[in-house]
């Protein structure tokens, strides 16, 4: 069986034709988070760099996007489409990456946490780039069944790579106290966020 960096990396130059995302969904995701002008912001598993324009509208120039993806002919997709100055981006495994610590104010997970196998150790992993007061994102613009359905179907190589109920990505959270402000699991989306 291929790996997820292959499957994704064949998968990219089509991506953004059969993956549709509701823009009016993300946006209203994005409002949760309340994101503010000249933050820095860890976009994990950017894919094809969905939520660029639209954190690049929150945090305009002064702000800092770092777009990390395991897939580089995602990010290839995703630097083809969006040249902004205050965007870098990085192909590595978010969980191994060598990203400073305690730096950004928000870590957004949208439309990835499905894929990482130990859950535990993502959100460790990835909550230490986040800064003290910072927020951590899990969040999909569809329902978690809806997600977990997409992915049995989608390729044996996601099939088993399923999202969480919120009372499990909650332990995990609070395993590392930090602590969650907004829950919301319903038929239109999966929206998990925390403060450090």
């Amino acid at each position: 069986m291929i790996s997820q960096r292959e499957f994704f990396n064949s998968m990219a130059e089509k991506w953004d034709t059969v993956c549709q995302h509701d823009i009016d969904k993300i946006k209203h995701i994005l409002s949760l988070i309340n994101i503010y002008n000249g933050a820095k912001i860890l976009d994990v598993g950017t894919g094809t760099g969905i939520l660029i324009p639209f954190l690049r509208e929150e945090v305009r120039e002064q702000g800092k996007i770092t777009a990390i993806d395991i897939s580089d002919k995602m990010l290839e997709v995703a630097q083809r489409k969006y040249t902004y100055d205050n965007v870098s981006y990085i192909c590595d495994d978010v969980i191994e990456a060598d990203l400073p610590s305690d730096y950004f104010d928000y870590v957004i997970c949208y439309s990835v946490f499905p894929h990482f196998h130990d859950k535990q150790l993502a959100i460790k992993a990835i909550g230490k780039y986040l800064k003290v007061g910072g927020k951590f994102a899990i969040c999909h613009s569809q329902s978690r069944e809806a997600i977990n359905n997409l992915h049995k179907c989608a390729s044996e190589v996601v099939a088993e790579d399923h999202l969480p109920p919120i009372d499990v990505i909650k332990e995990c959270f609070g395993a590392l106290g930090l602590e969650t402000v907004i829950e919301i699991d319903n038929d239109e989306m999966f929206v998990v966020i925390c403060r450090k």
